[in-house]
């Protein structure tokens, strides 16, 4: 359904390369002074693919490139191709990534938003798929297809580097099989919905149970205790209510409390003045011949000025000890009298207190108004607290099961779509093991589809031989995509083209799987393009020994060496 036609920029930054039906090989290549193969620009070449099928910058190694190349920053990397019925060629920069131009049949639609664009590759790719199919985003149709070198080919569905922690999304995969996308579409959203109510249910619990310090039985017992106790301390104080004499005795009783708090208060103060004034130094008594001394050296100084005798001055002394014990001595007297007139106050006003109360306080639980309104209060509210807690955990403990049980639902009715489309899993197997012989000389191997209760939902489960080591995984990965491009049924939702960045490490392995592709493409031309990446020691070998089934040099649609670059030069990417 899409060919890609041929790569390349205005103004020019790279060599035009152009693509066939059947294999395209992009190499590297060792130049006269150098054996090395690697940076030279296969990837990059990729990546520019992969930005005119509008990857978001951020995602691609083109961001990488350091801005003082403007020349390659600003040129329009442009992109040729079939799609559908249609001829099509995308313009994009690296400058300006949302500015997107999409030529249709010569006639040009400019986009300013990359998602806008997308739409509308997705709105051409599915018009002649039925309205009540379930769509993908254009990059989501893609993400399978276009493999990245730093996916390490390790795994069926994840296509993208293996350092970016990005979710499996088997959508694309389920979309190319017809097997059960719109299911797992709503089991996705239902398991989102059910980890926020998951969520919410544990920490609602935690705040139950005093972060799992408690059992939630132990809480619910807690709140009936709570509850009784509510009700008793509210049941006397509307006994307080109802007694005829209430309102007149709350009046006094208020007015008692009142005054004993002002009493008490006084009493605190006073009580502290008392041990302030006893805290106080008593008068020095000084020794009398000292004072003549000094009285002496001083009158000699003043001369007649100081006429006073020694007499006067002890007399004047006197006085002042006097004056100052009697203010201190008065007032602490005056105080103490003070506060033993308050306590008769004070007892008499508890009595009377005392014996209000008595009046219509059964002795149950009622001891002081105050006291009993404040307890009411406080256990009212905590007996609040706790019951909405607990119906926040009993309705969150209520949804979160209606959740799992709305989950189990679907993922039922997942594995019925499953089973009721059973030939289509039995015939892609059946797929993998002819490739699987064809490649790897047996049909040990297997394929299945199965549902799961955890976050993915559902599960590929691919076996081959010697499962387990690196280049048979990169294989498994490569015969699971070519599976899905050939397959006779997959092949009807399938984009038709595949490209796989540096999946090969061994001659063996590319002798074979380039082989069958290309006997593929000689009995039923026109109907794949499969475009990859490799170096050429990895194939030379086989061509050397006539093990290939095609001329290399018919299948190379570009050779980049140390000496002649993709781009033409070499740079170090931005980190």
């Amino acid at each position: 359904m899409i060919k890609i036609n041929r790569l390349y920029s205005e103004p020019q930054i790279f060599e035009p390369i152009s693509f066939e039906y059947g294999i395209n090989i992009i190499m590297g290549e060792e130049a006269e002074s150098t054996n090395k193969k690697i940076g030279v620009g296969k990837s990059i070449c990729i990546e520019f693919i992969n930005f005119c099928l509008l990857k978001r910058i951020a995602d691609s190694r083109l961001n990488l490139i350091p801005k003082k190349y403007s020349d390659i920053t600003e040129s329009q990397i442009k992109l040729d191709l079939d799609f559908n019925d249609k001829k099509i060629t995308i313009s994009r920069s690296i400058k300006n990534q949302e500015e997107i131009s999409i030529f249709v049949n010569g006639e040009e639609k400019i986009f300013d938003r990359l998602d806008d664009a997308s739409d509308y590759l997705g709105s051409l790719y599915f018009e002649l798929f039925p309205t009540n199919l379930k769509r993908l985003s254009f990059r989501n149709l893609l993400q399978p297809i276009i493999r990245d070198e730093r996916s390490e080919f390790k795994d069926l569905i994840q296509s993208h580097d293996t350092k970016k922690r990005i979710p499996s999304d088997f959508g694309p995969h389920l979309f190319y099989l017809n097997l059960g996308l719109e299911k797992y579409s709503e089991i996705k959203t239902l398991n989102d919905e059910l980890q926020k109510r998951k969520t919410y249910f544990t920490e609602t619990k935690k705040l139950v149970t005093q972060n799992d310090e408690l059992k939630i039985q132990d809480a619910k017992a807690h709140l009936n205790e709570l509850e009784s106790e509510v009700l008793k301390v509210n049941k006397s104080i509307e006994g307080l209510k109802n007694n005829e004499s209430f309102e007149l005795l709350q009046e006094d009783l208020v007015r008692l409390e009142n005054r004993l708090s002002e009493l008490r208060t006084r009493q605190q103060a006073i009580k502290y003045e008392i041990k302030q004034i006893d805290s106080l130094p008593k008068p020095e008594n000084i020794n009398e011949n000292e004072i003549s001394i000094i009285f002496n050296q001083f009158k000699q100084g003043l001369g007649d000025l100081v006429e006073k005798s020694l007499d006067d001055l002890k007399g004047f002394k006197s006085k002042i000890d006097g004056f100052r014990s009697s203010i201190v001595n008065n007032r602490l007297t005056a105080l103490k009298k003070e506060l033993t007139q308050l306590n008769e106050v004070v007892r008499k006003l508890d009595d009377d207190y005392s014996q209000k109360i008595s009046l219509v306080d059964k002795g149950e639980v009622l001891r002081d108004l105050k006291t009993s309104i404040k307890i009411f209060n406080d256990k009212n509210s905590e007996l609040s607290n706790l019951r909405s807690l607990i119906e926040r955990y009993d309705t969150a403990e209520r949804d979160k099961k209606l959740f799992e049980a709305e989950k189990t639902v679907l993922i039922s009715d997942f594995d019925e779509e499953l089973y009721q489309k059973s030939k289509i899993i039995k015939s892609f197997r059946e797929t993998i093991l002819e490739i699987h012989e064809k490649i790897m000389g047996n049909r040990e191997a297997h394929f299945d589809i199965k549902t799961t209760k955890n976050k993915s939902v559902v599960e590929f489960v691919m076996r081959t031989d010697d499962d387990g080591s690196h280049s048979t995984e990169r294989m498994k990965v490569f015969i699971y995509d070519v599976s899905l491009m050939l397959n006779e049924y997959t092949k009807q939702y399938h984009p038709g083209f595949l490209i796989h960045d540096n999946i090969f490490e061994d001659d063996d392995s590319i002798e074979k799987s380039l082989n069958f592709l290309y006997g593929f493409n000689e009995k039923s031309p026109n109907e794949f393009q499969y475009i990859v990446t490799l170096n050429s020691d990895l194939i030379e070998l086989a061509a050397q020994n006539n093990k290939l089934h095609f001329n290399v040099n018919d299948v190379k649609r570009a050779a980049f060496t140390k000496e002649n670059r993709f781009l033409g030069f070499k740079y170090n990417e931005t980190k």
